[in-house]
């Protein structure tokens, strides 16, 4: 077989590639998918039991079956970094969900991919936390590590079973807090500060001055008010508690920094609903 090398505009690479694709599927040919700088990937050979998944630097001179990438995850799931040069006898786009599975391994190298500049940037341990289940997770290994209060944390939502959605949160919440804390909790101790989420609540007339970008932010909360209006809430900034004050958000629920208190604030606001305010309803809500 022979090797055909074309050079087309880059502004119409995309273009092409699709018209090449379905002339050659006409033809009954096969064409090798050809990933650009920066894509996340999902490659084999006879050797893997299952699809590494990286972000695609360059392939090896002209061979077109072995690639460099930027990072990273074997088959078994490790993150490498090094540079060489890997086996490539099958290449596609990775999946949303294996994307998503070497960005949480970056994460938890505290590396963030940057595609614009085709860079890692540095980041902190707890923006690998993005949802209840990685919090637990996070949580379970400080258990398993000998942390006795990640221990009752754990049994407080497995065997206390709340039955409303106030105190269920509650509990998810000092995990959650746990997790983005990475076990520092407060010591109400002079010169301490402690952080904690800050929210905005607008009423139906607020709301619909609004346009869409700030009405996508909101997160619906409670029933009819009197007027037959509905409320939004919206994170607005972090606030921090003194020693020697008392804050509305609970102690528990503070953060050792603004960073952390603000992070908790935007990715986990169903739960600062749930602990805050009524149980949405559907009704006249659009």
């Amino acid at each position: 077989m022979k090797e055909v090398i074309l050079n087309v505009p880059e502004e119409r690479a995309d273009e092409f590639t699709a018209r090449l694709a379905a002339l050659m599927q006409e033809c009954g040919a096969t064409m090798k998918f050809q990933p650009k700088d920066g894509d996340f990937v999902a490659f084999e050979d006879d050797t893997t039991e299952k699809p590494f998944i990286g972000i695609f630097k360059s392939w090896y001179a002209d061979t077109r079956d072995k690639i460099e990438c930027y990072a990273h995850i074997d088959d078994k799931g490790e993150l490498e970094e090094e540079e060489e040069y890997w086996n490539a006898d099958t290449i596609r786009l990775a999946t949303e969900e294996e994307k998503a599975q070497l960005e949480r391994c970056l994460l938890n190298a505290r590396k963030r991919w940057n595609p614009e500049e085709k860079c890692f940037e540095t980041c902190e341990k707890y923006e690998s936390i993005k949802t209840f289940d990685d919090a637990c997770d996070a949580v379970r290994k400080m258990a398993f590590n000998g942390d006795a209060l990640a221990d009752l944390l754990l049994k407080d939502l497995e065997f206390n079973s709340p039955r409303t959605p106030d105190l269920l949160a509650f509990i998810k919440l000092r995990i959650v807090a746990y997790a983005i804390n990475d076990g520092w909790t407060p010591k109400f101790v002079v010169g301490e500060y402690r952080y904690y989420p800050w929210f905005y609540l607008y009423t139906q007339e607020e709301i619909d001055r609004m346009d869409e970008e700030e009405r996508s932010k909101l997160l619906y909360v409670g029933g009819l008010a009197a007027g037959g209006a509905q409320c939004g809430l919206s994170y607005a900034h972090s606030g921090y508690a003194f020693s020697s004050s008392a804050t509305s958000i609970g102690a528990r629920l503070a953060f050792y920094d603004e960073r952390r208190a603000k992070y908790a604030g935007t990715k986990f606001l169903e739960l600062y609903r749930d602990l805050n305010f009524l149980p949405p309803t559907d009704e006249g809500k659009e």
